[in-house]
C-alpha cells in the first residue's frame, strides 16, 4: 500500500522539521509547497490525500478546485475565519482544527500583556531606556488592580483559562459572550457588551472572528470604556478598529493596549500602529511555546492521517463534516 501523502502550505510550520519528524515516526510522506493561488494549490495538493494550512486564505474558488485526491482540510490553529466553512459544506470537504492545542499559552500570553501594561511595566521601560527618571505617578494611572473589575469578551476554552489564572488578581469579573449559556464560576455574565465596557478597567478579548464580530470594538465602544482603562487582545486583528484605538491611546483616554493580532499580517514597515503611544505590540505569537509548536502539527498531521486511514480524529475537532 503506498504512504499516504499530505501536503503542507508553505509558511504554515514554524519550523518545518516538526512535521518530517512526526512524518518519519509514523511512515506518511508531507510535501510542501504555495497555496495561495488556485494554481499553487492545485500544484501543492496533486496527489495528496490532504491540505494542511494554517492562516492561508481557503475560499470556495479553491475548495471547489480542489484535487480529487484531497480528502480533507487540517488547519493548524483555532480560527476559521480563513476557511469558506459553507464552501466545504456545500462540496463535502471536512475540515479539522485543533482548538485545544494551546489554550494556555494564549491566556498567558494576555494575563502577561494585562498585567506589564496595568504596572506601567511597558511605559517604565521605555522611559527609563530614554534616560528619564519618571515618578511613579506619571508613569501610569496603576490603580489597584485588586479593587477592579476585570471584562473578558468571548469566554470558550481560551476565555475561561484566562479568567482562572487573573481572578485572584481581581475583584470581580464580568464575562461576554453569546454563545455561552452556562454559569462560569466567580463569573458574572452579560447579555449586553456596554455594561461590561462601562464597568470593566481590564478588557481581554477572546472571541472568534466572523461578520458579526468585525469591528465590535470600535471608536463608539472604546468612547464607554472607563478613562485609564486597559484593552488586550489575542484573538484576532479585525475584532477591533485600529485607527480608532490609536485614537483612544493617543489621546490618553486608554492607559494602554496590548495586541497580538492585527487586521493585516504581517504588519507593514510603516504601519502607523507601530508607533503609538503606550501599545504593547507581539507578532501573532500568544500560540507558542517549546510543547505548543510540535504538539499542534502532530495533532493536525495525525488527524489528517487518520482520518484519511480510519475515518476518526484523536484531537482536534470538524469545523465541517465528516461527510
Amino acid at each position: 500500500m503506498p504512504k499516504v501523502k499530505i501536503a503542507i502550505a508553505e509558511g504554515a510550520l514554524a519550523d518545518p522539521t516538526w512535521a518530517t519528524s512526526v512524518s518519519e515516526k509514523f511512515d506518511f510522506e508531507v510535501v510542501f509547497g504555495p497555496v495561495d493561488t488556485l494554481a499553487e494549490l492545485q500544484a501543492t495538493a496533486k496527489d495528496c490525500a490532504a491540505v494542511v494550512v494554517a492562516l492561508h486564505k481557503m475560499t470556495e474558488e479553491k475548495i471547489s478546485q480542489m484535487p480529487e485526491s484531497v480528502k480533507c482540510i487540517s488547519r493548524l490553529g483555532v480560527g476559521l475565519d480563513s476557511i469558506d466553512l459553507v464552501a466545504a459544506a456545500k462540496y463535502k470537504l471536512p475540515v479539522i482544527f485543533q482548538p485545544t492545542y494551546a489554550y494556555n499559552e494564549v491566556a498567558n500570553h494576555a494575563a502577561a500583556m494585562a498585567l506589564a501594561l496595568h504596572r506601567g511595566i511597558y511605559q517604565a521601560t521605555t522611559t527609563t531606556q530614554d534616560g528619564k527618571w519618571i515618578p511613579a505617578t506619571q508613569i501610569a494611572e496603576i490603580t489597584s488592580l485588586q479593587d477592579s473589575t476585570l471584562g473578558v469578551i468571548g469566554c470558550g476554552r481560551i476565555g475561561q483559562t484566562f479568567i482562572k489564572k487573573m481572578q485572584p488578581f481581581v475583584k470581580d469579573v464580568i464575562g461576554f459572550d453569546p454563545a455561552v449559556n452556562e454559569a462560569i464560576p466567580g463569573v458574572t455574565m452579560t447579555k449586553n457588551l456596554d455594561e461590561l465596557l462601562t464597568k470593566c478597567k481590564v478588557i481581554s478579548m477572546h472571541a472568534p472572528y466572523m461578520p458579526s464580530t468585525h469591528h465590535m470594538i470600535g471608536k463608539r465602544e472604546l468612547a464607554l470604556m472607563q478613562k485609564g482603562s486597559i484593552l488586550v487582545n489575542v484573538s484576532r486583528g479585525g475584532l477591533i478598529d485600529e485607527s480608532a484605538l490609536m485614537e483612544a491611546l493617543e489621546s490618553g483616554h486608554l492607559d494602554g493596549a496590548g495586541l497580538d493580532v492585527f487586521e493585516k499580517e504581517p504588519l507593514a514597515e510603516d504601519a502607523p500602529i507601530r508607533k503609538t503611544k503606550n501599545l504593547l505590540l507581539s507578532p501573532h505569537i500568544a500560540w507558542y511555546s517549546k510543547s505548543s509548536g510540535p504538539r499542534l502539527v502532530e495533532w493536525g498531521l495525525m488527524d489528517a492521517v487518520n482520518f484519511i486511514t480510519k475515518q476518526t480524529i484523536s484531537n482536534g475537532k470538524f469545523a465541517a463534516g465528516p461527510f
